[in-house]
């Protein structure tokens, strides 16, 4: 499995490429100073609170669904720890951001390697491998967010790597690579709650598995049927490789859940978390903010058919083009299908991409017809992450494909000079697309100053609503709790429970509460202080029954 990794050509490929790597990840690093995105700065914080000894808690409260009592409160009751968890040993070394970007950076500097083990396995082709790695790389969509502590880069390296073990498990039939793939699967779902698909994909290679000794057997039946001791010392062999194989597999992917699930076991009564299939029912995704309101299957047929029915409509087109555009970056997504296709069919190759092809068809199913609502909005974008490195590598192999096909009518050409020709010219416009897609992303340095200028009003400890908690309280410190997605006359009763002092609007307002940023209704109980302008305006909260303000 692993003899290219023994040739001396393979690590010099490897040191240049990986010095490529880390030269573009240092760019996308040092071009922010600070997250730029909402879970960024939610992993961010809770990193910086894990490194300070505060634990598993947070001063920040983004959705009710979980039902908060009060501040601050358990953290990751709804996203997974890991990323948080690597950001801290960063914080541990340097209290600074780049600290903290320090281990996320290595990790995006390093993800060509799989691509280049992928492309080698399915090709033995050492330039279609570093085509492979030089995709890779380039980073196309990711390039922005490889380098912050998210999911990104750590679930295209556990989550990707997982599906590659599994490959290999189902070609060489060796406990430790299911017993790897296990632990990886672990991690996965260490990083992401959907990292748990990796589990069904393993179910899926092993029932192939379950499969094949199922014909083999049958095969040895006919053609030895006056030795069924020997067909049956078979059978038992077979057997106990196969149940072992299984048990090695949740032996490996228990070693990283079990203690997880311990801590949420002890916080909740059980070992998971129940309440992010709320969100399977939602009918808008603002309703991930909303308050006091609980999701149910009877709420959601109460939506209506034709209403549900579109909304899955629409969530397969952005899935559509969540592939076209970003697993595939458009112009190498006819490459990488040519090749998935071809290869998915060829003998050797075909059940090496069994598990990519399994978990590719049952994350967009899942992403589409199940948690419709988080996969539009973003959860089907991060669990795409672990395709990248298999994509990148299958339209290298794509690229390959093409040239041999039009070499084939066309006799003047030269197939071998063309293909690096055209590797070459992919390779630059790969980099070209991802810092064009990429380079777009906003920094936030607006909001930044607001937040900051915001902390210099109110008193040290003030308690803030609004629309991005963990962004507030990473730049200023103060707890922060989200705006919820209900009717103005809420806000007081969320204020009172949490012992909110300010509220800070912005224009991606819920939109029930329209009017009331737009000044066309009013309450009582809130008081404007400032506008910063850009749909930025500070209140504070009055009079409140609690009598925390």
């Amino acid at each position: 499995m692993l003899t290219w990794l023994k040739e001396r050509q393979t690590w010099r490929d490897l040191l240049w490429i990986t010095l490529i790597a880390l030269a573009v990840q240092t760019f996308w690093a040092l071009r922010i100073t600070h997250p730029t995105y909402f879970d960024a700065f939610y992993y961010t914080t809770n990193a910086q609170r894990l490194a300070e000894g505060h634990g598993f808690t947070q001063e920040v409260i983004w959705q009710y669904l979980d039902q908060p009592q009060s501040l601050p409160v358990p953290s990751f009751t709804y996203w997974m720890p890991l990323p948080a968890i690597i950001a801290a040993l960063g914080y541990k070394i340097s209290d600074s951001f780049r600290a903290a970007q320090f281990p996320f950076w290595l990790m995006a500097g390093f993800l060509p390697w799989l691509s280049y083990g992928i492309a080698w396995h399915l090709k033995q082709s050492r330039w279609m491998a570093r085509t492979a790695a030089l995709f890779t790389a380039a980073g196309g969509y990711y390039a922005a967010y490889w380098n912050q502590p998210t999911t990104f880069v750590l679930f295209a390296w556990v989550g990707g790597g997982c599906l590659l073990t599994l490959a290999w498990a189902h070609e060489s039939k060796m406990w430790r690579y299911w017993l790897l793939a296990g632990v990886l699967a672990g991690l996965s779902h260490l990083s992401r709650a959907d990292g748990m698909l990796l589990l069904g994909v393993a179910g899926i290679i092993w029932l192939y598995e379950v499969g094949g000794w199922w014909r083999e057997r049958k095969d040895q039946r006919l053609k030895i049927e006056d030795m069924s001791v020997n067909l049956q010392s078979f059978g038992k062999l077979r057997t106990s490789s196969l149940i072992f194989f299984g048990l090695v597999f949740v032996g490996g992917y228990l070693l990283i859940m079990a203690p997880w699930f311990w801590r949420t076991y002890q916080l909740i009564g059980s070992p998971m978390s129940t309440i992010g299939t709320q969100t399977i029912f939602l009918t808008t995704y603002n309703d991930i903010f909303s308050y006091g309101r609980s999701f149910s299957f009877a709420s959601y047929l109460d939506w209506g058919l034709v209403n549900i029915l579109r909304s899955k409509g629409q969530a397969a087109s952005l899935a559509g083009q969540t592939f076209i555009a970003v697993t595939g970056l458009t112009v190498f997504v006819f490459f990488m299908l040519w090749a998935w296709l071809k290869l998915g069919r060829n003998k050797r190759t075909g059940p090496f991409l069994r598990p990519f092809s399994w978990y590719t068809l049952i994350l967009y199913g899942v992403m589409v017809f199940v948690f419709t609502f988080p996969g539009q909005r973003g959860s089907l974008l991060h669990s795409s992450a672990a395709l990248w490195p298999w994509s990148m590598a299958l339209a290298a192999i794509g690229i390959d494909y093409a040239v041999d096909w039009i070499a084939d009518r066309r006799p003047a050409w030269q197939p071998e000079p063309a293909k690096r020709l055209f590797a070459v010219v992919f390779v630059m416009l790969v980099f070209v697309v991802s810092f064009a897609v990429s380079s777009t992303q906003p920094l936030q340095e607006e909001q930044a100053l607001i937040y900051k200028q915001m902390a210099a009003m109110v008193p040290p400890g003030s308690v803030v609503m609004t629309g991005d908690p963990p962004a507030v309280y990473y730049h200023t410190h103060l707890p922060a709790i989200a705006i919820p997605n209900e009717p103005p006359e809420i806000l007081p009763v969320v204020a009172a429970q949490f012992g909110v002092d300010y509220l800070l609007f912005d224009e991606d307002r819920p939109p029930p509460l329209a009017d009331l940023h737009a000044g066309k209704v009013s309450l009582p109980t809130l008081q404007k202080v400032h506008d910063f302008g850009d749909g930025y305006i500070l209140y504070q909260f009055v009079g409140l029954e609690s009598g925390e303000n």
